[in-house]
Formats: C-alpha cells, sequence, structure tokens
C-alpha cells in the first residue's frame, strides 16, 4: 500500500467519524432523521398517565405499559407529525383513545386519563356511585328514643338507588339574595361579590350548573350542550388560563343533569336515558362512557 493510499484511508476515517459523532450528537439532542422529508427533525414526545396499569399502543402498534409506578408512560423520538395513542386493559374496562399531533421538540401530555369498569361487578358498583354522584341520597334522621318496653324500630335496608328523570335543584336560586358563590336567576349565571357589591354575570341561558370541588372550574349546561368555565390556571395539559370557557361536548339528547366525577377533569352527565362519563381535555375528540 502506497503512501499516497494510506494517506487517502486516513482522511476518509476521520471524515466518516466526524460524520458519525455529528449524527450521534443530533440523535442525542433529540433530532432524528426523516427520510421522507430527506432532512433532521427534532424529535418530540407524548406523554401518559392513568388511574390504573394499561397497555399502551402508538398508532395500534403496543409499545409496553404504563409503569407499575406512577401508572405513567413515556414514548420518546417521534417526528413531527400526527399519531394515535390508545390505553386498554381487558374487556372488563374501557379504553381511551387520542389523535394527537407532535410538534418539534414539545411533549404531548395527557394525564388525567381514566378507565371506567364497563362489565360485571365491577360495573354495577359504579353505576350506582355515579347514581350517588348525581343524585345524592338524603340522609335518613335517626329514630327517635324508644319509650320503655316500646319495641325498638325495625332498621330499613337502603333500596337500590333508580334513575331520577327530574334534575335536583341545583346550587343556586332564582329568587332572593344567596350565599352561594355562584347562582342562578333568570337563566343567567352569576358570581356572587358578596352583599356589598355588585355580583358578577358570567354567562347567559344556563339551565343549571355544576361547581367543581376545589373551585377551580365550572361545568353549565342548556339544552344538549355542556361548557366549562376555568377560575385559575392549570399547570397541565391542555393548559388552561382564568376565565377561559370551552364547549365540551353537544349531545343527542338535553341534559339532564351533570357533576364532577371525584374532583376531576371528567363529568357524570344524565341524559335522560343513559349516564355518561367524559373528559374535559377536548384535544383530539372527547372520551365518551356510557352506562
Amino acid at each position: 500500500m502506497t503512501k499516497k493510499t494510506k494517506r487517502a484511508l486516513f482522511y476518509a476515517a476521520v471524515v466518516i467519524f466526524l460524520f458519525a459523532s455529528y449524527i450521534l450528537v443530533l440523535y442525542a439532542q433529540g433530532y432524528k432523521y426523516s427520510f421522507e422529508a430527506v432532512r433532521f427533525y427534532r424529535t418530540g414526545s407524548v406523554y401518559v398517565k392513568a388511574n390504573a396499569g394499561a397497555k399502551v399502543y402508538l398508532d395500534d402498534k403496543l409499545t409496553g405499559t404504563t409503569s407499575f409506578l406512577g401508572n405513567s408512560k413515556t414514548i420518546n423520538g417521534l417526528l413531527p407529525g400526527e399519531y394515535s395513542v390508545r390505553l386498554a386493559r381487558d374487556d372488563q374496562y374501557s379504553s381511551w383513545e387520542k389523535r394527537f399531533v407532535i410538534e418539534e421538540g414539545f411533549v404531548n401530555e395527557f394525564s388525567k386519563i381514566i378507565l371506567f369498569p364497563v362489565a360485571g361487578e365491577g360495573k354495577e358498583t359504579f353505576e350506582l356511585e355515579l347514581e350517588e354522584i348525581l343524585y345524592p341520597s338524603v340522609p335518613t334522621p335517626s329514630p327517635s328514643p324508644t319509650v320503655s318496653g316500646s319495641p325498638a324500630p325495625t332498621p330499613s335496608t337502603k333500596p337500590t338507588p333508580k334513575r331520577t328523570l327530574t334534575p335536583s335543584p341545583s346550587p343556586s336560586t332564582d329568587s332572593g339574595p344567596t350565599a352561594e358563590p355562584y347562582y342562578l336567576k333568570n337563566n343567567i349565571l352569576y358570581k356572587n361579590n358578596g352583599p356589598e357589591n355588585a355580583p358578577t354575570q358570567l354567562v347567559v341561558n344556563v339551565k343549571s350548573f355544576s361547581l367543581s370541588q376545589d373551585n377551580n372550574k365550572l361545568a353549565y349546561w342548556s339544552g344538549r350542550e355542556l361548557w366549562v368555565v376555568w377560575f385559575n390556571d392549570t399547570n397541565y395539559q391542555p393548559l388552561r388560563k382564568a376565565g377561559d370557557k370551552e364547549r365540551i361536548i353537544r349531545i343527542s339528547r338535553p341534559v339532564i343533569k351533570a357533576a364532577w366525577y371525584k374532583d376531576t377533569d371528567w363529568l357524570v352527565v344524565d341524559d335522560g336515558k343513559n349516564y355518561k362519563v367524559l373528559e374535559t381535555d377536548t384535544r383530539g375528540g372527547v372520551n365518551i362512557v356510557e352506562f
């Protein structure tokens, strides 16, 4: 091998080394080559977190499961574009699915996923739970002390809850002052600013509403539409600002009653025929589970 050939091989090796190092640095910084676009893109990620362990599918391909610790999973190295992500456990539970768009260097976060029991005893128990959320039972007053010599009253068995098509009174009033933080008057939703200040008009044409337990958001409805207004900024996706308002869904039947599910980002809705549990995250469609 001549000296000239050795020199050429050396320089070629240096060029290959530098090019390979450059590629490795790009990949280490989250870049990936797209053969379709013939260029490098900075990749994005999707993060999912559920209330229970589940299988995670990306574009219908199994990518693993949510971890035992935290029930979450992150899928990295995604080129910009549209994808679908799905979480599923088994036939006893509902699944969850979203379409989303990856942008360069961004993480799509879905951290409020709930999978619900939809079969077996778990479903029956859950339906009773939904009934109690929408139409809480009135506590039975304690029996009066028995007179000496009189037989004690026989305790009655609590009947199985039945769906009530007539909505319970909303936490509001249409007549006179109220101490509630939010109230309805002539189908107008107001914020109560105290006895010495005028109320703030929030929304018109409202049939009823449900305030979350943490007072951070409020759901209201009229006819077949269900809306949510946020009173505080959120620190998770989708990011909301105080005062943001969004129509979550328009269903086929008028909303009879709605309530927040355990102070989460999910709502329980009675349309007079079924109970619906639905999320308030409208990105990529709203997941709905019917009971």
